[in-house]
């Protein structure tokens, strides 16, 4: 199925599918690449194109590798289980000062659950939250119980 126009003209671009819309919807909240997706998932990024026009099955191996790659559980690709997470990301309003955004304990949680997975992520997460310490005594802010459970949930690999 191809995308159409405004005017009703077709454009050549094949259009996504419902899976697709949702699979680059999670993506985008995340803040992960298609690049970094399709090499997570240990396919192309054709391959996964593909999937998502509707052109290619969805395997059910691929299916639990974008899954996993998009720290959801499978189910949330069929559109069977809510999407919590990337819905919880939609309502986070954006802060408007390093106070705003360190008393938002979910506007930190949104940020550090965009961040990479695995080691790599988590060295990404404990450095942003090292940051946000120094910057926090630098501007003699206080920091709430919640940003050290954040930490914990971090070190833990919970987070």
């Amino acid at each position: 199925m191809e995308a159409i126009d405004r005017e009703g003209q077709s454009n050549g671009a094949p259009e996504l599918t419902e899976l697709g819309k949702r699979i680059e919807m999670l993506r985008i909240h995340r803040g992960i690449s298609k690049q970094h997706l399709a090499r997570f998932a240990d396919t192309s990024r054709q391959q996964l194109w593909r999937v998502m026009t509707g052109k290619s099955e969805l395997t059910l191996g691929l299916r639990s590798r974008i899954a996993e790659a998009l720290e959801i559980q499978p189910a949330e690709l069929d559109g069977m289980a809510p999407a919590t997470r990337s819905l919880s990301l939609v309502s986070v309003r954006a802060p408007k000062s390093l106070a705003d955004y360190l008393g938002d304990p979910a506007a930190l949680a949104a940020t550090l659950s965009s961040m990479p997975a695995g080691d790599v992520g988590r060295k990404l997460k404990r450095s942003l939250l090292d940051a946000l310490e120094d910057a926090a005594i630098t501007e003699a802010l206080t920091l709430s119980s919640e940003f050290f459970e954040l930490r914990r949930k971090v070190l833990s690999g919970e987070l």
